[in-house]
């Protein structure tokens, strides 16, 4: 990672704990670190998605009560799966960009809870999963426009993966 990505994923980290998690959203906490991760695999691609999904996942595993490694699984193969997705399609306007920032927020919170399950912490049975997965999404969908343009920032001019050039310029 460079050095403004490392800006952004730390900035995000403090938003994350300082901010988001005193201001839920219908008693759902957004994870602006899976979003950072869904973002950064639409810009650069599966790589820099995975890299970026790796490292946000660890920090926010690290900062918070859980399993260590579950966020950076989860948030590391939804971006490399979300970056893949965009490097196959090759032309993703606004509107759909947001649609797959939303799904891919949405994948990544089912993904942890199955991880979690299988770590036994009956992270499937939690009946506010679907409240968390859904606002999540919606939230993160709205969020994107922005957050996309923050990760175009740290990918940098001259660094984005030239099979995803064009995609979500919009």
């Amino acid at each position: 990672m460079n050095l403004r990505w490392t800006i952004l994923v730390v900035t995000a980290l403090v938003l994350q704990v300082a901010i988001a998690a005193s201001f839920p959203i219908g008693g759902v906490v957004i994870d602006f670190m899976l979003l950072i991760a869904v973002c950064a695999g639409m810009v650069g691609g599966p790589q820099r998605g995975a890299v970026v999904g790796f490292w946000s996942g660890l920090l926010y595993d690290l900062a918070r009560d859980g399993r260590l490694g579950l966020s950076a699984l989860a948030f590391t193969l939804v971006a490399f799966g979300v970056g893949s997705l965009l490097v196959a399609v090759l032309s993703v306007r606004r509107g759909l960009s947001m649609v797959i920032a939303g799904l891919g927020m949405a994948a990544g919170e089912l993904l942890y809870a199955v991880e979690g399950e299988l770590f036994g912490e009956h992270t499937l049975s939690n009946p506010r999963l679907w409240a968390i997965v859904g606002i999540n999404a919606l939230i993160g969908g709205l969020l994107s426009p922005l957050v996309l343009r923050v990760c175009r920032w740290a990918e940098g001019p001259g660094e984005r993966s030239s099979a995803i050039v064009g995609v979500i310029d919009g």
